[in-house]
């Protein structure tokens, strides 16, 4: 499956020449006419297909809906023009909503098309011309630095808003399954590579993302939750971005086909009997014909179906479902099977177990029994996630709270993270507070400056760890 080009050049390019035929002709003109006509064509197939649409400037770079624009070097002189048009009236991102007509594109345009009203800050000058207009539908704000990979808030929401995102397209798209519904691929793909841009970007944010409880459904969470993990590995093992695309892809539908089992069955607590387990052993079957339903793919993503048929085969094939002819579990398989046992370790997605430490479940990995995953994968996923990874909270042997903001660089000191201090020895809330590397040494003593005493439940003190990731 070919990774999907960026939309955002289209509707980007078409506002552009709006702005320029605007500043060139009367509004009357027929060049101008077909300029706001292509504008209006731009923007409403994506407002049709994702219900809104947003640009977002940060720094050189140009997000259309979240997502980074990959600007080519024959465009690049327009939309870089472009981004100074918006600048120029102290714009950072535009919204539109799918009431946005025709009348209020024009005006919308106009408004920036002409030179900043002299007497106030330009942003509050368009935005006041814009009301005069009576345009609600197209809304302004400031610079953000947002997408720019800076650490602080801004990261951390960039993080949520594609969070939330995945986990409505996964819910839209399985709940529509249910309901025998024609699913679109297109939307899936999108929400993946916002994913794969968010891991590359900001993988410890991402990664904290894990820890959100915001969400009532577990089964959507646990899905984007496996594909966050599994392209974070895939990145460490040095994939490229389509083929990071792919994995990320088989891992938000890796469970698909649950959608076919009877609730009470996947909601049950305690064990299954014989025939529940067999209803649940049949998922991944379900879900390879349930892709093969879905529409809009450009061409089969046919590694992403076989790794959504393969993911509890085992290495060793003792899994299910049960194989007669010897073969090897693909890649993406075994990268799911780790990432999915992970998640399912830390969260509330299974019924059958409570959910443990971060820590914890790093440990089982390392201890699980041998053909139960792959051995260099589970190490190359201990390496990536530390002894304690990111937003475990920590109790430190000097009696300070920290979260764990990264694994150490060195391989050698898994156990000894990035920490983040939240709390003094006295217990003082310090909010976001310095950064320690634990493998520091008191110079005189030469011992260690900090250790992890233990890790802790956040639930406890009423912490919410991904805001202290970023």
């Amino acid at each position: 499956m070919k990774s999907p080009d960026s939309p955002g050049t289209g509707i980007l390019s078409a506002l552009y020449g709006a702005v320029r035929a605007l500043q060139l002709y009367p509004a009357e003109n027929e060049v101008v006419t077909r300029a706001l006509q292509e504008v209006r064509e731009q923007a409403d197939q994506i407002l049709d297909r994702e219900g809104g649409l947003s640009i977002w400037f940060a720094g050189n770079y140009i997000f259309v809906n979240d997502l980074q624009v990959r600007l080519d070097l024959h465009d690049y002189a327009a939309l870089a023009a472009f981004r100074e048009v918006f600048r120029g009236h102290g714009v950072g991102r535009m919204e539109a909503d799918p009431k946005a007509r025709a009348d209020d594109w024009q005006s919308f345009l106009m408004a920036i098309a002409a030179d900043p009203a002299p007497g106030q800050p330009p942003l509050e000058a368009l935005r006041t011309e814009l009301g005069s207009r009576s345009v609600s539908s197209i809304s302004v704000g400031p610079p953000s630095p947002l997408f720019e990979g800076s650490e602080g808030e801004e990261a951390v929401e960039a993080a949520r808003r594609t969070y939330s995102r995945s986990v409505k397209v996964a819910r839209d798209m399985m709940e529509g399954l249910v309901l025998g519904k024609a699913i679109g691929a297109r939307r899936a793909e999108r929400a993946v590579l916002s994913v794969v841009d968010r891991v590359l970007q900001e993988p410890a944010t991402m990664l904290g993302m894990l820890t959100l409880r915001d969400f009532d459904d577990h089964s959507y969470v646990h899905s984007v939750n496996v594909s966050i993990l599994s392209v974070a590995l895939g990145d460490y093992l040095g994939l490229n971005r389509e083929q990071l695309f792919e994995l990320g892809f088989a891992a938000l539908f890796h469970d698909i086909g649950k959608v076919l089992i009877p609730p009470a069955v996947l909601n049950k607590m305690g064990w299954l009997n014989d025939e529940e387990w067999r209803l649940v052993s049949q998922h991944p079957d379900f879900g390879l014909l349930m892709l093969f339903n879905v529409e809009g793919f450009e061409e089969l993503p046919y590694r992403g179906m076989l790794a959504v048929y393969e993911h509890h085969m085992k290495p060793d094939l003792s899994g299910y479902p049960r194989v007669i002819r010897r073969r090897r579990q693909g890649l993406f398989a075994r990268i799911i099977a780790i990432t999915e046992a992970y998640d399912a370790a830390i969260s509330n997605y299974s019924k059958q177990f409570l959910p443990c430490s971060p820590d914890e479940a790093v440990r089982q990995l390392r201890e699980a029994e041998t053909g139960a995953y792959d051995r260099v994968l589970t190490r190359a996923f201990v390496n990536m996630m530390g002894i304690f990874p990111v937003a475990t909270l920590v109790i430190l042997d000097t009696g300070e709270m920290g979260v764990v903001v990264a694994p150490n660089p060195n391989v050698k000191a898994l156990s000894r993270p990035l920490v983040r201090i939240i709390a003094t020895a006295e217990g003082e809330r310090v909010g976001d507070g310095p950064i320690r590397d634990l493998t520091e040494r008191d110079p005189d003593s030469g011992e260690y400056r900090r250790s992890i005493a233990r890790s802790t439940d956040p639930a406890r003190y009423g912490l919410n760890v991904a805001d202290h990731v970023a």
